[in-house]
């Protein structure tokens, strides 16, 4: 790409050189050349050009300024005569007119961003050298100290009631930190945050132009500790708003619903609509918490708009909420395709929702997928047929929590609401098989805040059958199962007929969504299961009605097991420009299965696997592991009932290309164990004393592709520890290559970071 540019420009340069109208030209009056910054020490030169629009050239140019000034020149008449501008409009930036007024100007918003900044003391200088209207200027920067907060701060609140309240947010919720440098924007925010908190405790009225903040220049004159002085309320006109510190309380909501067609609706659903709004008869008012009850409303998929104005003309704030209802029916269809090794596979997924079915606020949902497409055989995998795949689900949503009123209660004030019960069914056709899953589920999800969800599941069982064709791919299929398990790999237990029942909770904080582009911000995810509860008041520990069920001539397997799995996540942007951003992640896992029904074995979906592109790297996808076990093929998973892993990433900018060029290098360590429990191959087990010998670790380097709707990525990855070799032949980072052996380099491509 660098010489295809460089030979450009050499056929560009010479096709205008030659021409005589260019040769010619002279530039007609004085132009910036080339800007210079210096002196500049704690404010990159990259954040004052994006900062201050008058230095954003403050770099050298791909063109000569004569170049950008005659093509700039020549467009112009073309576009005063309407005629359409040639392939040089892409060269549409000429160089900036240079006067003494765009100098002081440069000069003044240089200074003014040094000042917002903290450096109030900022000096600016500036020289210019200028051959034949080319204008070259330099800014010399004298940063001189930052200015920091003392918050030895002082308050002059009118209203003693308030100035409680005030007091307590400069103590306990203030923005603004000891020794953090002066920033203007960072008082302006605290302007906003001061009259939110305030409109939470009832301060209806309250805004931030209520709030003066000044610098308070007595304690310090240097200004080099900088204390500063609340008032309020500074109106520059008292009239404006007259009841900014008068406390208001709630008073009854009233509804105002519509059908989608405009008309009034027919039986209102009053009384469940205010059971969604989190504030009361009496209550102060609370901006977040009607936003909250806002929400509600919104997600119980029955409104096209949600809109509440207030009725302030009594001694009470009276919320008048306006609704449109959404149609009650809908239904989208989907037809697609993918081609695999050449061979079509279409599919078609339906989707059909009922609102309204039981009560005013419920949603019938029911989805199916039947695809017919192209997969590779599991035996002979050059062989691709296609393979029959239906999918259906249905299920009951409603917006609350049907539980005892008194573990409502215990929740407190939460939002998002949503109780559902449905069913799925599962269905595969394949030459080796045909497998069945029926799905029966019942769960419960709420938020507590905008970053913290919670999903309890009561009930989730799950009948699974397989039954074999009298062929012989059938057979080979079996006997190929048959030699994964006697390797360890307990993947036949997922083609036995199964019956797994758990509930289970799980606890999500994220304070980011996830997404392409680099933040600060965290995510902890915490899982409870408990897989056949019910089954340990049988004397059995089995369902003979499920046996009944099947009535497959298998012996059914019942599963009994607990399963603890945490994910903590860490991201953090670096350097004075946080451009870049150091990203890390630590996952920990165990699955301990107590039925010996089933030598003390796992339903092979809830066993722990590590290696891939989303995992440890270095390693393929589920083949790391378990422990130092030495696994003869690539072919075969490798599952664990314990899980520790870990990585560390530092993410960068590189370069523009059609979108971003991201680069990472990074480093995964983990591994996977099985218990000493039941029948399992000694080198596999997990042991405190001896497990960090055990640890694998891989490292690399990565590019990512940004293209901001989706970021395409490139890891490429090498053993560093391989657990799996002797102790003293571990170290195994010399023996990387590109060629095999011992220790190949992988190459690991996926969409989106790989966490």
């Amino acid at each position: 790409m660098k010489n295809q540019s460089i030979i450009g420009f050499i056929i560009l340069s010479i096709g205008l050189i030659s021409c005589g109208q260019y040769h010619s030209f002279e530039i007609p009056s004085p132009v910036i050349n080339q800007i210079n910054l210096t002196g500049n020490r704690q404010i990159s030169k990259a954040e004052l050009r994006t900062n201050v629009m008058g230095v954003k050239n403050s770099y050298r140019r791909l063109l000569p300024a004569k170049l950008y000034t005659y093509l700039g020149i020549k467009r112009k008449r073309k576009d005063s005569l309407e005629i359409k501008p040639s392939f040089i409009q892409f060269l549409k930036s000429p160089n900036p007119s240079y006067n003494s007024a765009w100098l002081m100007t440069n000069k003044v918003q240089i200074e003014r961003y040094y000042r917002e900044n903290g450096f109030l003391k900022a000096r600016i200088n500036s020289n210019v050298d200028s051959i034949a209207n080319l204008v070259n200027v330099t800014f010399e920067i004298k940063e001189g100290e930052p200015s920091y907060f003392t918050k030895e701060d002082s308050l002059s609140v009118d209203n003693p009631i308030l100035a409680e309240h005030v007091n307590s947010y400069i103590k306990e919720n203030s923005i603004i930190r000891p020794m953090g440098r002066l920033n203007l924007a960072l008082l302006k925010k605290e302007k906003e945050q001061l009259s939110h908190h305030l409109r939470n405790e009832g301060y209806y009225y309250f805004s931030p132009d209520a709030v003066g903040i000044r610098i308070n220049d007595i304690k310090d004159t240097t200004l080099r500790r900088i204390s500063l002085y609340y008032k309020i309320p500074e109106f520059k006109n008292h009239s404006i708003i007259a009841n900014y510190d008068r406390l208001y309380r709630i008073g009854v909501p009233e509804f105002s619903i519509s059908d989608p067609f405009g008309n009034p609706a027919e039986h209102p659903p009053l009384k469940s609509l205010a059971k969604l709004i989190n504030l009361h008869e009496d209550d102060l008012y609370s901006v977040d918490l009607f936003n909250q009850s806002l929400k509600n409303i919104y997600l119980t998929d029955q409104f096209k708009t949600v809109s509440i104005r207030f009725d302030t003309t009594r001694t009470r704030l009276f919320p008048k909420i306006e609704l449109f209802q959404n149609e009650k029916y809908n239904f989208s269809s989907e037809l697609g395709g993918s081609v695999f090794r050449g061979i079509p596979g279409p599919f078609l997924t339906n989707s059909f929702k009922v609102r309204r079915l039981f009560s005013s606020l419920d949603y019938f949902d029911f989805s199916t997928r039947i695809g017919y497409e192209a997969q590779s055989g599991f035996i002979n995998t050059t062989d691709t047929r296609n393979n029959l795949e239906l999918n259906m689900s249905a299920s009951i949503n409603f917006p609350t929590l049907h539980l005892p009123q008194f573990m409502v209660g215990k929740l407190g004030s939460y939002y998002g609401a949503k109780t559902s019960v449905g069913v799925g069914f599962d269905f595969i056709n394949r030459p080796e098989y045909q497998r069945t899953n029926l799905n029966l589920f019942q769960r419960y999800t709420w938020q507590k805040s905008e970053y913290s969800f919670f999903t309890f599941s009561f009930v989730n069982l799950n009948l699974l059958n397989t039954i074999y064709p009298e062929t012989a791919t059938s057979d080979a299929f079996k006997g190929y199962l048959e030699e994964l398990k006697l390797k360890g790999n307990n993947l036949y237990r997922s083609f036995n007929p199964s019956f797994v029942s758990s509930i289970s909770f799980q606890y999500v904080y994220r304070d980011l969504l996830p997404s392409n582009e680099l933040k600060n911000g965290k995510i902890f995810q915490l899982g409870l299961e408990s897989g056949g509860s019910t089954l340990n008041l049988l004397p059995s520990h089995k369902f003979s009605f499920v046996t009944d069920l099947l009535n497959s001539g298998q012996d059914i397997q019942f599963y009994r097991f607990l399963r603890l799995n945490l994910d903590y996540r860490k991201y953090k942007m670096l350097g004075r420009n946080q451009k870049s951003q150091i990203a890390f992640k630590i996952l920990g896992g165990v699955a301990y299965a107590y039925g010996d029904e089933n030598d003390y074995q796992l339903p092979y979906e809830k066993n722990f696997f590590i290696g891939g592109p989303s995992s440890v790297r270095a390693w393929k996808p589920r083949r790391l592991g378990p422990g130092s076990y030495v696994s003869t093929s690539n072919l075969v998973e490798q599952p664990g009932s314990i899980l520790l892993e870990s990585s560390l990433e530092y993410r960068f900018k590189l370069f523009p290309l059609f979108g971003q060029i991201n680069g990472a290098f990074f480093v995964d360590a983990g591994n996977v164990w099985n218990m000493t429990q039941g029948n399992t191959d000694p080198s596999t087990q997990f042991h405190l004393s001896d497990f960090y010998n055990q640890i694998a670790v891989g490292t690399g380097f990565g590019l990512r592709w940004d293209f901001d709707f989706f970021l395409l990525r490139l890891d490429l990855a090498t053993k560093v520890i391989n657990p799996a070799n002797p102790v003293n032949q571990k170290w195994v980072l010399p023996q990387t290559s590109f060629e095999g052996g011992q220790n190949p380099i992988e190459f690991n491509i996926g969409i989106g970071y790989p966490f």
